[in-house]
């Protein structure tokens, strides 16, 4: 979960495994009035793929450390979970 610094507001980033639809738990320091930048659904392959879902993710309302996914299976892959902290 590292911490990109030089930005006015700390972001930071988590991988995490794929699943079925339904909240994803997040290492990390994940507020629910934080904002999501990006989620990467990526595919092991020759070449691995990497696909941004983040129109189908959201922060958790009231839950600290979750994203809730609302259409995508990504079952066998990764979600790279980039967010900006709001403090």
């Amino acid at each position: 979960m590292p911490t990109i610094s030089g930005f006015s507001k700390a972001i930071q980033s988590a991988i995490i495994p794929g699943g079925p639809v339904g909240a994803f738990n997040v290492p990390g320091d994940l507020q629910p009035s934080d904002t999501l930048l990006s989620v990467l659904h990526i595919t092991d392959g020759n070449p691995a793929t990497a696909v941004e879902r983040k129109s189908e993710f959201s922060i958790t309302a009231g839950k600290a450390n979750s994203v809730t996914n609302t259409t995508t299976v990504t079952t066998g892959g990764f979600l790279y979970v980039t967010w900006v902290r709001n403090d």
